[in-house]
């Protein structure tokens, strides 16, 4: 995998999740705002290498703490860890089932960039809950409960809707990011 590639489309994706991906908040609906970092994550996943689709997936997620307006709390402090672990979890799915999708297939991207945002928000919200547990943090507030949920699904869809075409723009690059492709006779690219 060629990672002066990875490198633009990290910061593509990146730039897009933190400032121009405010221009798609649908505010009507509770400030739903697509995230372009999962289908990034999705498309790896796919097509790297097992052991370079964790390690990218640890770092974009460390990135995406990072970045400014996710993972903060008070005082300006990033939490480290919501989405690093989430995406490395999601990465560890896609990982697994690979082989049994159709990997060249826009929608299967499509499916998968939602389902990392539901996995990735799930790891998020677990690692709230345990921090919330140590004696020395303020205890959550269960006051967004159902629409917390709702608006982490409708994030989803719409994430998913994001990749269609970005999914499409990553596919149709494929050969710029030369993944290793399997030997063999058996072997086939799905």
């Amino acid at each position: 995998m060629r990672l002066l590639v990875l490198f633009f489309a990290a910061i593509f994706c990146l730039a897009f999740d933190s400032s121009f991906g405010g221009i798609f908040t649908l505010r009507s609906l509770g400030s739903i705002t697509p995230l372009a970092m999962p289908c990034l994550v999705v498309f790896v996943g796919l097509f790297a290498p097992s052991m370079m689709a964790y390690v990218t997936a640890l770092l974009l997620g460390f990135l995406v703490d990072l970045s400014p307006g996710q993972s903060e709390l008070t005082q300006g402090i990033h939490l480290i860890g919501p989405n690093t672990l989430g995406f490395f979890v999601s990465v560890i799915l896609i990982v697994k089932i690979r082989n049994v999708v159709f990997r060249r297939k826009v929608f299967t991207v499509v499916i998968l960039t939602a389902g990392c945002v539901v996995v990735t928000d799930a790891v998020e919200v677990f690692i709230l809950i345990a921090r919330s547990l140590m004696p020395w943090t303020p205890s959550l507030s269960g006051s967004e409960g159902i629409s917390g949920l709702i608006k982490m699904l409708a994030t989803a869809i719409y994430s998913g809707l994001l990749a269609v075409p970005l999914g499409w723009c990553l596919l149709s690059t494929i050969g710029m990011w030369r993944f290793a492709t399997p030997t063999g006779r058996r072997a086939t690219w799905r």
